[in-house]
């Protein structure tokens, strides 16, 4: 499924990761659980389980994952429209059916879904039992409702310290969570911003430190309207002096990407108003062939 929010992409391109998906798992998930998970087992599934309808609310990263004997799988479910839907349950009951359906095509046993949301929302987001959207039920008719729970990660119940000492141990993953946490208060997070990107220090000059850094500044990038780029590469340059190097050519290639959009989207709408190839590309600057693919991608 091609990623179009940024958000689902940065927490993508972080939880591909197996170190920060296993050291998420180990923080996030309950310690009886964990105790009986062999994570070193853990092997990302390429399958996305998110229908049609479920797009609108969550992206999802799934995991296979040996527990004790037991073959499951660990599904984390990304929340990204930062609200707190109405009906988690009944969404989270059509992804595990999903996943069971694609076991039964495939022939397989069906086999445990652990889901766990992930939501980073401005909002608490309450947790309450099925049972509890209904009214008028006893006992009785309490029997014939499916129920069943699920893990939450809701980044609104967490300081920053806790995320950065008591929680967790991967640098990535600290900084990640972080910035997730504080991306919808842009002052706040510019101003914790050193103090977050400072916890990877020390792999800021291997190829992984880069490759993440490359994924921050990118997610910066789109989600903060009153900071330059150039502002975020400062900060990286006071921490690694061939960090800071590396994210000013990003920076740079970011800011041509940028230009390249631009471009795009008034070649875009000359095309709906009817205006000519060749007057798009004068007006542009993008050839005519360039402009001929965007008109059949329309």
């Amino acid at each position: 499924m091609e990623i179009t929010n940024p958000h689902d992409k940065f927490f993508k391109e972080s939880f591909t990761n197996k170190e920060i998906a296993t050291d998420f798992i180990k923080g996030s998930f309950p310690k009886e659980l964990v105790d009986n998970l062999d994570l070193s087992s853990l092997d990302l599934d390429n399958n996305s389980y998110i229908d049609e309808e479920l797009k609108d609310y969550y992206s999802d990263l799934a995991y296979n994952c040996n527990y004790q004997k037991t073959k499951i799988k660990i599904s984390i479910l990304f929340e990204h429209k930062s609200f707190v839907p109405d009906y988690p349950f009944l969404q989270l009951l059509k992804y595990i059916i999903k996943i069971w359906d694609f076991n039964i095509k495939q022939k397989e046993k069906l086999i445990p879904v652990i889901p766990l949301i992930f939501y980073h929302g401005k909002d608490k987001w309450e947790y309450k039992k099925i049972n509890r959207y209904f009214t008028g039920i006893d006992n009785i008719l309490e029997k014939y409702i499916p129920d069943f729970d699920y893990l939450l990660m809701d980044l609104s119940k967490y300081d920053n310290e806790d995320i950065k000492e008591k929680i967790y141990k991967n640098e990535f993953l600290k900084i990640s969570l972080l910035i997730l946490k504080n991306i919808y208060d842009e002052e706040k997070l510019k101003k914790n911003l050193e103090n977050f990107l400072i916890l990877g220090k020390l792999y800021y000059e291997e190829e992984k430190g880069l490759k993440f850094l490359e994924s921050v500044i990118r997610y910066l990038y789109i989600n903060l309207e009153n900071t330059k780029v150039e502002d975020i590469v400062h900060i990286i340059e006071k921490i690694s002096e061939i960090g800071g190097k590396e994210t000013m050519t990003i920076a740079m290639k970011l800011k041509e990407e940028g230009r390249i959009e631009a471009k795009v989207e008034d070649a875009l709408n000359l095309i709906k108003e009817g205006v000519s190839i060749d007057i798009i590309s004068r007006c542009t600057g993008l050839s005519k062939t360039e402009i001929e693919r965007i008109m059949k991608k329309r």
